[in-house]
């Protein structure tokens, strides 16, 4: 999935010249977390709710602009990359959101939020399902003998989470539509699978 499908857009942004306080209650107001920070329609810098609110005294937020603050040269991404290539740079840079550039122009903006959105959808979190852990053999095609037995069992299987790639054994997790899991447990285990949940 593109980043273009999850980014949030349009995008509020603010210049390096507003006051904090003004960035602050622009953040309010539009209930976002993240200002991108354009000069002249190019982004130089990015701000958030956390860094604006802890780094300085509130009696100091009406003298300081947002240039004081601001995240200079932003770790950016590109509409076209992958969601999880986005989550990846989340992740090893630390930070809560990452801005959206498309032919260098800011198109949006993809945040720890969206990310965790589409895992919820993706693993069927919010609905009512039933899970079954099992390991599995390190056997080529052991995952979809696994999954055949789930199918053939009258399992609706939504998502496949793998939740150690040990070799010596590597468990899955299977997120069913809600069922009795029960026969499949017992179908699995006949199979010669381990179901440890």
């Amino acid at each position: 999935m593109k980043v273009r499908d999850r980014m949030s857009s349009p995008v509020q942004t603010t210049t390096p010249q507003a006051s904090v306080d003004s960035a602050l209650k622009m953040m309010r107001e539009r209930d976002v977390r993240h200002l991108p920070v354009l000069e002249q329609g190019r982004l130089v810098g990015l701000v958030t709710d956390t860094e604006l609110r802890t780094a300085w005294f509130p009696s100091l937020l009406d003298k300081l602009n947002v240039n004081d603050v601001m995240v200079k040269h932003p770790v950016t991404i590109g509409a076209d990359e992958t969601v999880y290539q986005a989550a990846r740079l989340i992740h090893h840079n630390r930070i809560t959101g990452l801005p959206v550039l498309d032919g260098g122009k800011l198109v949006g903006m993809i945040t720890q939020a969206d990310i965790l959105q589409l895992l919820i959808e993706t693993l069927g979190l919010l609905d009512e399902t039933s899970r079954l852990d099992v390991v599995l053999s390190a056997d080529e095609g052991a995952l979809e003998r696994a999954h055949a037995v789930i199918a053939a069992n009258g399992g609706q299987v939504i998502s496949v989470a793998q939740l150690s790639a040990a070799p010596a054994r590597r468990v899955y997790s299977f997120r069913l539509r809600q069922t009795d899991v029960e026969p499949i447990r017992q179908a699995l285990q006949k199979a010669g699978h381990q179901v440890i949940s």
